[in-house]
C-alpha cells in the first residue's frame, strides 16, 4: 500500500516524497506459511537490494518509527541507535497489521530475519506435536503445509472460535471435514496458558476444556493494527488499535492524517482487494488536503467480495495431499467469466484457454510462484481435495511486487520555497 502511495504523490506538482522503511528489506508475506516449513526457499521471497523496489524520484531513510508527535507534527524513527524527527503537513499510515512470524521484526536485520526462519523450521523438522494457534487463513495454510511436508507428526490447530469466521458456515463445514480427513486436530474455544510470542520449547495450554501439549507453539493470528508509535495520542485510536476515521479516511482527531488498512471503517476484511480502493482514495485525498480542496468520500473496493474468496489448507509444494477451495460467488463479474463460475479445467477451459495454468513455464517458477487448480464438484462449488501436483496461486513474488513493508506516510510544506514533502516510513 505504501509504495502504491508513494507512486500516486511522488508525481504531484511541488510535492517531495521520502519514504522511511523499518528493515532494509523486503519480504512476501504470503510466502511465509511456506518458507516456515521448508526454509531453503526463504530466498525466493525476499528482495535483499533495497534499490530494486524504490520508486523514481522519492527519498529513502531507514529505521522503525518510535513516536508521533501530533501537536509538533513529527514523525521520530531510530536510526542508528539515534532518534532522528521529520516534520510533516499530512501523515498516511499504512503500517499493517502484526502477525509474529508472517512478518519481520521492525528494525531487524536480513541476516538475523533469515536466522529465525531456519531456526523455526529446524525446530518444526524435530518436533512430534505442533501447536498452530488462529483459524484464519494464515493459521489453515501453515497448519496444512506442516501436515503434508511432515505426514507423520501430530499437528493442532486451536481457535477461540470457529475457524475462518468470516466465511459462510457451509464453508466453515467444509473446511473442518478438510482438516479431519488430513489428520489436523482442531481445538476451539478459550484459551489459556499459551505464550505470546512463537516457542520453540516444550509447553502446554488450555483450549476450551482441552490441555494440549506442544513442542512447537506458533501463534498465527492477527495482533490488530501496527499503530503503537501512535500511543501518544490515544485519541487517536479505538479499542483494537484503528485510527478513527471518517468516510473520507481522515483521521477524526487530527485531520493532518489518514488510514489505509488500519482504520476503524467498515470494511468486510483486509485484503489488496480493498487496499487498492483505499490507497487511490487517500492518496487524492491528501493532495485535496493540501491545496485546501473538498475531500471526496472513500467507496470500498470490490464490495461484493465479503470474504476472501480463496481457503488453502496446506500447499502442494510442501507435499502431497494439501487442499484449496475457491468461492467464486464473491468475485466480480470479470473473475467469475473467466475462473468459469469455478468450473475450471476441462473440458470447461478448453485449449488454448488453459494455457495460463498448464503451459511449461510455470513449473519453472512454481518455488516462487505456485498455481492452483481446484475442482467443483456437482453439489457446490467448493473442491473436495485438491490434486497432489496442484498449488495455489499466490500472485506474484517479491521483487514485482515491493509494497508488503509498512510504511508510515506524512507531508511537510514549506511556505517560502511553495514545495511540499511527503514522507513515508515503515
Amino acid at each position: 500500500s505504501a509504495k502504491h502511495c508513494a507512486e500516486k504523490l511522488v508525481g504531484a506538482k511541488n510535492l517531495q516524497v521520502t519514504i522511511v522503511s523499518a528493515n532494509k528489506f523486503v519480504e512476501w508475506p504470503l510466502a511465509m506459511p511456506v518458507c516456515l516449513v521448508k526454509p531453503e526457499l526463504h530466498d525466493k521471497a525476499i528482495s535483499p537490494n533495497f534499490d530494486t523496489f524504490k520508486v523514481k524520484g522519492v527519498e529513502y531513510k531507514f529505521g522503525p518509527v518510535t513516536s508521533v508527535d501530533v501537536s509538533a507534527q513529527t514523525v521520530t524513527y531510530t536510526a542508528d541507535g539515534k532518534d532522528e524527527a521529520v516534520p510533516y503537513d499530512a501523515l498516511i499510515v499504512a503500517t499493517g497489521f502484526g502477525m509474529p512470524l508472517v512478518y519481520p521484526a521492525l528494525g531487524t536485520s536480513l541476516a538475523d530475519r533469515k536466522a529465525e526462519v531456519l531456526k523455526v523450521g529446524a525446530a518444526i523438522k524435530a518436533a512430534s506435536t505442533v501447536v498452530v494457534s488462529g483459524g484464519g487463513p494464515v493459521g489453515l495454510e501453515l497448519a496444512g503445509n506442516i501436515r503434508v511436508q511432515y505426514p507423520d507428526k501430530k499437528v493442532v490447530l486451536v481457535s477461540r472460535s470457529k475457524i475462518i469466521a468470516g466465511n459462510p458456515e457451509k464453508t466453515q463445514n467444509t473446511v473442518m471435514g478438510v482438516l479431519k480427513s488430513m489428520n489436523i486436530d482442531l481445538v476451539t474455544g478459550d484459551i489459556s496458558g499459551a505464550p505470546e510470542e512463537f516457542s520453540l520449547e516444550v509447553g502446554s495450554l488450555t483450549a476450551g476444556n482441552e490441555k494440549v501439549s506442544y513442542d512447537v507453539f506458533l501463534p498465527m493470528y492477527s495482533r490488530g493494527p501496527n499503530t503503537a508509535f501512535l500511543k501518544g495520542a490515544p485519541e487517536l485510536l479505538d479499542a483494537r488499535g484503528a485510527i478513527k476515521v471518517n468516510e473520507s479516511l481522515q483521521s477524526t482527531g487530527r485531520g493532518q492524517i489518514f488510514a489505509v488498512g488500519v482504520g476503524d471503517n467498515k470494511v468486510a476484511f483486509i485484503g489488496f482487494a480493498k487496499l487498492d480502493a483505499q490507497w487511490k482514495d487517500v492518496t487524492n485525498n491528501v493532495k485535496a488536503y493540501l491545496e485546501g480542496k473538498e475531500l471526496k468520500k472513500h467507496k470500498e473496493g470490490m464490495p461484493g467480495m465479503t470474504h476472501p474468496p480463496i481457503v488453502v489448507v496446506g500447499n502442494s509444494i510442501n507435499g502431497k495431499g494439501a487442499w484449496a477451495g475457491i468461492d467464486c460467488s464473491v468475485l466480480p463479474a470479470p473473475l467469475k467469466c473467466y475462473c468459469c463460475c469455478g468450473m475450471g479445467g476441462f473440458p470447461f477451459c478448453p485449449p488454448p484457454c488453459c494455457w495460463p495454468c498448464v503451459h511449461p513455464a510455470a513449473s519453472a517458477t512454481a518455488a516462487a510462484r505456485p498455481r492452483a487448480r481446484a475442482r467443483r464438484p456437482s453439489s457446490g462449488r467448493w473442491p473436495s481435495r485438491r490434486p497432489a501436483s496442484t498449488s495455489r496461486g499466490l500472485a506474484r513474488p517479491p521483487s514485482s511486487r515491493p509494497c508488503e513493508a509498512r510504511i508510515r506516510v506524512f507531508a511537510r510544506h514549506h511556505p517560502k520555497a511553495g514545495l511540499s514533502q511527503s514522507y513515508m516510513i515503515g
